[in-house]
Parts: C-alpha cells; structure tokens; sequence
C-alpha cells in the first residue's frame, strides 16, 4: 500500500515512484508534492493558502500564453501563402516581409516559452531530481527542439519555423493537463464532505464558564456544550440531559436514535434536540469518522490487479517512445528532409500519451469508490472491488443477516428456579454481544446491562462459558451441542416442554451447570423484508446463492423452503470454512456476507467477505467490504457497480492501449501534425475522464435507496451464543429447497 506522504497535494493520487535506483533525497515535508504538472498547475489556479493575487496571475499567465499562441499562429499562416499580403512571391519585398514575420513569430512565442515552457520544465527537472522519468521530460524535449530549431531557421534567414507547435503544444498540454487535474479532483472529493462535518471550533466547558477554542486544542475528559442542530465535533460521552441523534452519516441508520446519559456520541453526527454536555474521548483527528475517512483513503492508495498491469506497461512506455521518436526523426530526416524528421519526432512525442493509460484505472477505481461510500459501502482496497466483479458464489450467514437482528424471546422453559437461571443466563449473555444475548438481558428485565465477569469467556460461534457467584460448576449458554459436549444433558421432563411448544424449529439457545440443562430460551426469528427479493436478484445475475448457519437442521430446512435455495445447517465455524473451500472449488469465486465477527474465519477463506451493519466500526479485519447500514439491497447493487467498474476500466485500458498504437503509427509515418497531436493527446486523456466519471452517476441510475433501512433490521455484532434444537446435531446437514 501506497505511503499516504507521497499521495499528490491536489488530487490525492499517489506521486510516481523512482523508476530505477532509490530516492535518497530526504523530504522536509514543507514542500507540497504533486503527481504530474496539471496538478501542480491546477493547485497554483485554486489553491486557498495563497493570496487572491497569486491566483490571479496564474489564471493570466494563461491567457496571456494564449493571446501570443494565437498572434504566432496568424503569422505563421502568413509565412505559407502571400496571399495574405497580396505580394508577388519573386519581389524582394515578400522575402523582407517573410523574414520580418519570422521575428514577430520569435518575439510572440518568446513569452509563451517563458509563462508555459519553464514551469513545465521546472516539473520535469523535479522529477528528475527524483528520479521519476515523466512524459513532462518527453514534451519539454519536444517543445525545445522545435523552438531551437525555428530559432536557427530566423537567424539564418531561411527555413520553416515551428514556433506555433511550441506554443500550440504548451497550450494544449497545460490545459490538457489541468483538465486531467480537475477530473481527478472530482474522482476523489466523494469523502470531502466527511470532514467539513466537524466544526472548527467547539464550546469548551472550563472552571464554570464556555469558552469557544480551536477543535484541535480538545483533549480526552473535555467538557464539551453542544446545542440541538449543531454536529458532535469529537467522539464523547454524555455528562448531561438526554436527547437524539442522527447518525445516518456513520451507521446509515436513517432513525433517530435516543441518547442518554452515559450513552456514547460519534464525531460528525448531529444532536437533534437536546442542549447537551459531553466528555471527550477521542480528541479530533482520531475518532471515529477520522477513521472512516483515513480507511477510505488507505483504499484509494492501494492498486489492484488491473494498475499494476497499468504500471508496468507504463515503465516501459517513457524508453520505448523515445527510441521510436528518435528512430522516426532519423528515419525521415536521412530519407526526406530534417523538416520532416523534426515534425515526424515530435508527432510521435507528443502523440504518445501515457497519462490514458495512467488514468485508466485509478479513476474508475475512485469514482466508483467515493459512488459506494456515498451510499454507505467501504471496500477497504481496490482489489477487493475487482475481485467481487468476478464472483461466481455468493454465501450468508442467517442470524442477523438473512434474518432482523432483532429476535426477543418468545418462551423461556426452566427445569429448576426459573429465578435462578435467568439471572445466570444474563450474566453469562453479558459477555457476548450477539443478538440472542441482548435479548436475554432484556427478557430478564434487567436496568442495565449487568457487567462481564473476569470469569466468563465467550467462544465465537460456540457460546459463553463461566462460574457465576458462589456456583460449585461452570455455567455453559449455547448451543445444545455446545452444552452436550461440555457435559450437559437434557432431561426428559424439558425435552417434553419443548415438544408441546410446537416451535422445533424456532431459534434456542441453552444453559446448563452441574451435568444438567435448566432452561431454554426460544426466540421469534423473522426474515428481513427485502430477503427474499435480493436472494431473487442475486440469482438472476447468474451467482450460486446459498446459507452457511450453525442453527438446527428444523430451521435451515424451514429457511430452505421460505428462500427456495440451498441451505448448510449445524456448522460450527471451521465447518463453514470447509463450505467456503468446497464451493470455490466447485464453483469459483465466493463471496461471503456475514457481520464480520463470528464469521470471520468464513469472510477470510472467502475470496471477498462483506461485513453487514459495520456502523462505524469499520475496522473489521476479515471483511474487505463494509457496509455501515443493514440493507441487503446493497449487496447486489455493490456487485453490479463492481461489474461495471471493470468493464469501464477494460474499456479505458483498451482506449490507451489501441489509440497509443494508432497515433504513434501515424506519427511515425508522417502523417501527424504535431498541433493536432498535442490536441489528440489532451483529447485522449478526457475520454478517460469521462468514461471513469460515469461511475459518479451509479448510485441515482441504480435506483437504490441506500438510505432506507427497516427499523427492526438492526444486525447482529457477535455469534457466541449460537441457537440450536433439541435434535442430535448433524454437522454439514445440507437442506433443498422443497
């Protein structure tokens, strides 16, 4: 992954690295880095830490070079026909005025050499020095010969004089280039708007009396005030009165969400109602939409398949066009004339343009990037978008994906002192963050949510084991398999309990000490709204859609039936990993959707795993995609925008690939113009521009509203205390579709 120190000052592309040896250059980091000269141009037009006047004379320096570029060119234009001044051609007079229009072509390209040649010369010197071969080096090249060749040609008093392709060419390219900059820019400005979200001054609560400071002065324990309509600068907690937020911006829950005392608040996030106090707990720069920001743009940096194909077919590019401009030039110019070898180099000089293919696809890459994360979808590297393009099966986790993360228990079943084991079974659920534990902890009617003892452990995808109070035992919550393997058994008296439920296939979760199970818990479990539709979706893009749970054979074959696909029931997580492998194996490709807890062995073993209902937990190593909502209409969404993206780049590298071969032929035979090449050269790069910016258009031509989410859809965090039945588990246990 690209160091973000050498991300470019203007559009955030990472700067070129040397192309042969190392940089041994120390960087001060006072100095601004840019990545290519229409950055670095472009900067100088809107940078903001300068004064208005400095941009004002970059903007008539342009125009300036624009107005002399024109003067040269309605000259040179005189100097190949007298009809323009109505002279006979064999008069002395037409050979002074000839030689007088030579000069004024001299002195009127003078100053475009001096406004736009020596900046991009200045580029092409700092690369250099960096030992980055760049394209500037090749036009500069270009541009000084036909000015030093069309000065000889004045002096001399004879000769065609090129001084309008100079200035044609440091017109065109510096435009070219800046248009290049600006459509970067666009690419790559989707998460701006995260960071104007915190205010730059916050309300600071000291010895009494509110002191408006600086965000960045905030430390940790800071008293903060912030007053309905205004954002939480800092992550906190809160001190004083309740209130609501909208934290659509981080989580995608559209919501507002009530807050109480003691209760967290996210940075960026917006108080509703309340007149609030806070205490610091992330000062500014590291909270978590800092994180979110900075996890966007560590994913920009990184380079997928398709760039370092790019990359190494541009390391070749700079040598290979210099070899064939040279070959060009001595070619025409030992066969025809020196006239012709200078335009045919040149031509071919100027044609070449790597930036095409430079751009291909790192701005398709970022424009569709910034489309995701606008609709609340992180892909944490560019490969894991190309991979995802290429997936052939698709696999979910049940509980809190396929299903509301929402399940409250329905029945609760006691063999013993139903008092007793209640209170046992909120203790160990406080220790596990699954969606079966939470509802627990609210069927014991408890306050708050009692504290995880240093006793308890939970074991991801298995349950939570732990001594409670003055318990002789351990205490097991879980899975009737984990119970059964830790030595528990289920009595006949319960078994009938459940049986005469007639809910064999409801979700439940056990809890047993002493050799004995005492309770049950079974849960209502329903399908997400859109489940069904998006399982439709999926498999009509052509992908193997199936379900990996570790709940019972009874539920995965009622899942089965209601979903009409292939579900995999009674997996612990190893086993699913086993389904993971069996699957590419079988089939190719898998992604897999879980929430990126529990399931991270299976999203790791799968070639792309997308986390559900990250929030702004976005740090969830095993997923290489997040989504920070619960809707699963983003899932085929995201697959189709990763399809196009591919396509658009193959399309980008094709343009590069086949107008490079194309032009450079032409240019090499002579039938170039080297103006017409400079034009063709910007025109090529803006055809890559406006290919990769369609991607700025999926969200709205999609029609998915990303902003929409069930209010029973709250996801899942944790699977540590899997469900289970009363039946003999049998891992693996495959369920058809009726």
């Amino acid at each position: 992954m690209t160091d973000p120190r050498n991300a470019c000052e203007f559009c955030g592309l990472p700067v070129p690295d040397p192309w042969w040896g190392s940089h041994r250059q120390e960087e001060d980091g006072t100095e601004p880095r840019y990545c290519c000269f229409g950055c670095r141009f472009a900067a100088a037009v809107t940078q903001e830490r300068n004064d208005e006047g400095a941009v004002r004379w970059t903007l008539t320096r342009l125009g300036v070079a624009i107005f002399f570029t024109m003067n040269v060119m309605v000259f040179t234009m005189a100097l190949w026909t007298y009809d323009v001044y109505d002279v006979n051609p064999t008069e002395p007079l037409a050979g002074s005025l000839a030689d007088l229009f030579r000069y004024i072509c001299l002195i009127c390209a003078l100053p475009v050499l001096f406004l736009l040649g020596i900046p991009l010369a200045e580029n092409a010197l700092d690369n250099l020095r960096r030992r980055v071969l760049s394209t500037d080096l090749l036009l500069v090249t270009g541009v000084a010969a036909a000015y030093l060749y069309s000065g000889v040609s004045v002096f001399r008093g004879e000769g065609h004089v090129y001084f309008e392709v100079g200035c044609m060419v440091l017109v065109m390219v510096t435009l070219g280039r800046w248009l290049e900059a600006a459509g970067r820019l666009k690419a790559t400005t989707a998460l701006d708007a995260l960071e104007k979200l915190i205010p730059e001054t916050v309300r600071l609560i000291c010895d009494g009396e509110v002191r408006t400071v600086p965000v960045a002065e905030v430390a940790i324990n800071d008293a903060l005030r912030v007053l309905p309509g205004e954002r939480f600068p800092v992550d906190g907690r809160l001190l004083q009165n309740e209130t609501s937020v909208d934290e659509q911006v981080l989580t995608g829950e559209v919501r507002p969400v009530e807050k109480q005392v003691g209760d967290s608040v996210l940075g960026g996030t917006l108080n509703l109602e309340g007149d609030v106090l806070i205490a610091v707990t992330s000062p500014a720069g590291v909270g978590t939409l800092s994180r979110l920001i900075e996890f966007v743009r560590q994913a920009r940096l990184s380079k997928g398949r398709y760039q370092r194909l790019a990359d190494t077919l541009a390391s070749w590019f700079f040598p290979v066009m210099i070899l064939v401009a040279t070959a060009a030039c001595l070619y025409h110019g030992v066969n025809h004339s020196w006239d012709r070898g200078l335009l045919a180099g040149l031509s071919v000089v100027l044609i070449a343009c790597p930036c095409a293919l430079g751009l291909a696809t790192p701005l398709a890459v970022w424009a569709a990037m910034g489309t995701a994360a606008r609709a609340q979808v992180l892909f944490r590297s560019g490969m894991a978008m190309e991979q995802l393009a290429g997936v052939r099966a698709i696999r979910f986790d049940k509980t809190g994906t396929l299903t509301t993360g929402c399940l409250p228990v329905a029945k609760f079943l006691v063999a013993g002192d139903r008092e007793l084991v209640l209170h046992r079974a909120a203790m160990l659920a406080a220790s596990s963050t699954h969606a079966l534990s939470a509802a627990i902890i609210q069927f014991a009617h408890m306050n708050s949510t009692p504290h995880a003892q240093d006793r308890i452990q939970s074991l991801a995808g298995r349950g939570v084991v732990g001594r409670i109070d003055a318990a002789d035992s351990d205490c097991y919550l879980g899975s009737l398999r984990f119970l059964r393997e830790r030595g528990q058994t289920l009595s006949a008296p319960l078994q009938e309990q459940i049986r005469n439920t007639n809910q064999n296939d409801a979700p439940m979760t056990y809890i047993g000490w002493g050799g004995d199970i005492r309770g049950v818990f079974l849960f209502d479990e329903s399908l997400r709204l859109n489940a069904r539709q998006v399982i439709t979706t999926l498999s009509n893009q052509g992908l193997d859609v199936g379900v990996l749970t570790g709940d019972h054979a009874a539920r995965g074959r009622t899942l089965s039936q209601q979903l009409s696909l292939n579900v995999q029931a009674e997996l612990l997580p190893e086993d699913k990993v086993a389904a993971i492998t069996a699957a590419q194996r079988d089939i190719g490709p898998v992604a897999m959707v879980g929430d990126g807890i529990n399931d991270a062995p299976a999203l790791a073993a799968s070639d792309v795993g997308i986390a559900l209902g990250c929030g702004a937990d976005v740090s969830r190593e095993a997923a290489a995609v997040c989504l920070l909502g619960d809707d699963l209409s983003s899932i085929p969404w995201i697959l189709q925008l990763s399809r196009r993206t591919v396509r658009i780049i193959r399309q980008n590298l094709a343009w590069a690939v086949g107008y490079n071969t194309v032009g450079v032929g032409l240019a090499c035979c002579g039938l170039l113009n080297p103006a017409w090449a400079a034009v063709l050269m910007a025109g090529s790069s803006f055809f890559v521009i406006t290919n990769s910016l369609r991607l700025n258009e999926a969200a709205s031509a999609n029609g998915v509203d990303h902003s929409s989410s069930q209010a029973d859809n709250a996801p899942s965090r944790d699977s540590s205390v899997p469900n289970d039945a009363p039946t003999d588990p049998v891992p693996g246990n495959v369920m058809t579709p009726a």
